[in-house]
């Protein structure tokens, strides 16, 4: 089993009228000890009665104590250069958000350093006091709640199974996908309407990337923890091997998010093909707003409350964000805030917590 790398963060120093990469120093995670304790504390109370997938989300009422002394700390930034504010954006966020946030810059005269990174790059910052914003592509773990932190959601993504080209299916029942990637189901054969013809074999092979453990939503909405997962899973370690894999094994499923699906695939779209779930397809952007699609991340980003780390110019930042949230280009394939509260979905302040019933 290949273990999780990290992602190679770059950064970009935005100024008014100029943006340039700039190195950024590279942040302590939250003690690994708090992290198992307040999860495993958790897990149990917001485990899923009713099927084996997960929580898509957390109450954004619990928090993670810090301590006093950490509670009157303001933020220090690390970056080489005086910065007005330091922004830490997981590596879909950065190029969704990233242009919004130089012309930002450029309208107000301001500094403003942002990093490409991951959901654990951002939660280490923001754990560190060194950022102003964080930006994550899942809900917040128990553990991303620190005091003073506001969540505000940017919009949805569709998580999209993926299957070899070869593979005759094209729509699977949620239920259906939670055996294929457990050891319910074993052979797609076995699978009612798969498209295969009587007494043809073709042995499933789940493909996983279990990455954000600590974080509900996203593939966790398939099967809770990585224990349902089928015994003989092969587990990788990138985006790019997850392609892969399931572009070369005929029985294979797997899943990740359409825009990291065709950064991966611009040199043949046809290497995996996308399925339906429950008849609606990951491409459907009124579905999954609907809710009728049932796979999807979350985009989040963070301010500060009232106190040494608030920042009224962050809190500006983010209100443009999520104005423009409607704008961002369609290849990112996220379906903006606005279109969440048409449907029904639930917010807490500026945070979606459930989706439409």
């Amino acid at each position: 089993m290949n273990r999780l790398k990290r992602a190679k963060a770059r950064t970009v120093l935005c100024t008014s009228g100029e943006c340039r990469q700039i190195p950024f120093m590279a942040l302590v995670a939250v003690s690994v000890l708090t992290f198992a304790a307040v999860y495993l504390s958790s897990s149990f109370a917001y485990a899923n009665e009713h099927m084996l997938g997960g929580r898509a989300f957390t109450p954004p009422s619990q928090t993670i104590p810090m301590g006093e002394d950490w509670d009157k700390q303001g933020i220090h930034h690390k970056t080489p250069q005086p910065v007005d504010l330091a922004v830490a954006l997981d590596q879909q966020l950065y190029p969704a958000l990233g242009p919004m946030i130089e012309q930002f810059a450029k309208d107000n005269g301001v500094r403003i350093a942002v990093q490409n990174g991951t959901c654990g790059v951002s939660a280490g910052l923001l754990a560190e006091k060194a950022a102003d914003m964080g930006g994550f592509c899942c809900p917040p773990a128990i553990t991303d709640r620190l005091p003073g932190l506001k969540y505000h959601t940017i919009g949805i993504g569709a998580l999209a199974l993926i299957a070899n080209p070869d593979n005759p299916t094209t729509n699977v029942s949620i239920e259906s996908a939670r055996k294929l990637f457990g050891d319910d189901i074993r052979d797609w054969s076995e699978l009612p309407m798969s498209g295969f013809k009587p007494g043809t074999k073709e042995p499933v092979r789940a493909i996983a990337r279990l990455h954000c453990k600590v974080r509900p939503g996203h593939w966790r909405l398939i099967l809770d923890n990585e224990q349902h997962f089928a015994w003989d899973l092969t587990e990788v370690s990138s985006i790019k091997d997850m392609i892969q894999q399931v572009s070369m094994i005929p029985g294979s499923i797997g899943y990740e998010t359409l825009w990291h699906i065709g950064r991966q695939t611009t040199d043949d779209p046809d290497r995996v093909k996308t399925l339906h779930v429950d008849g609606a397809s990951p491409r459907d952007n009124g579905a999954l707003a609907r809710g009728a699609y049932p796979l999807y991340r979350v985009f989040n980003i963070t301010t500060w409350a009232q106190n040494p780390a608030h920042s009224e110019l962050n809190d500006r930042l983010a209100e443009h964000l999520i104005a423009k949230a409607g704008d961002i280009p369609p290849e990112y394939a996220i379906v903006p805030v606005s279109e969440l509260r048409r449907h029904g979905w639930k917010f807490e302040g500026n945070e979606v917590i459930r989706a439409p019933r």
